[in-house]
């Protein structure tokens, strides 16, 4: 299915992934970094701040991405309703890569920001949403919180 599900917290806690990743491009880090907190091999301990999107891109090489989130709440939820985060639950695969990510941008390098699924299930009381078909989560809103980020971000490279 290209379209994300609900999906009970149970469940998708039943799936057993340790970490989720969101994948944006080396420029955006300097944006969604807040803090640094420590250095682990090739990664960065940070705080991070990710912004919610509409998630809709109209470029050529994105078309068969499928950005439909079933959210079956009629309420409102202020300013950020119709906005979500993307994250895929482990490791991306090839597929979801070449589905998700533009072709610019898998030339030219990309940045994970990867997020221990305790803590972004401890930080978001925002539904879950899961498309099977690429592995990804997808919740209402952002999340602000620990994450290990790699590459390290530019502007965290020049301050130190």
């Amino acid at each position: 299915m290209v379209v994300a599900m609900p999906m009970p917290r149970r469940a998708f806690e039943s799936l057993n992934f340790s970490t989720v990743s969101h994948i944006t491009s080396i420029e955006a880090l300097t944006g969604i970094v807040k803090r640094e907190i420590g250095r682990s091999d090739p990664w960065t301990d940070c705080e991070v701040e990710l912004t919610a999107t509409s998630g809709f891109d109209m470029s050529k090489n994105r078309l068969l991405r499928d950005y439909s989130v079933i959210d079956f709440e009629f309420t409102s939820w202020g300013k950020e309703r119709g906005k979500y985060t993307y994250f895929f639950a482990g490791e991306p695969s090839g597929w979801g890569l070449f589905k998700n990510i533009p072709k610019s941008l898998r030339r030219s390098g990309f940045a994970t920001v990867q997020v221990k699924t305790a803590d972004l299930l401890a930080r978001t009381s925002s539904p879950l949403f899961f498309r099977i078909d690429d592995c990804a989560l997808v919740i209402r809103g952002g999340y602000v919180g620990p994450a290990r980020v790699n590459p390290r971000p530019i502007r965290l490279i020049t301050e130190t």
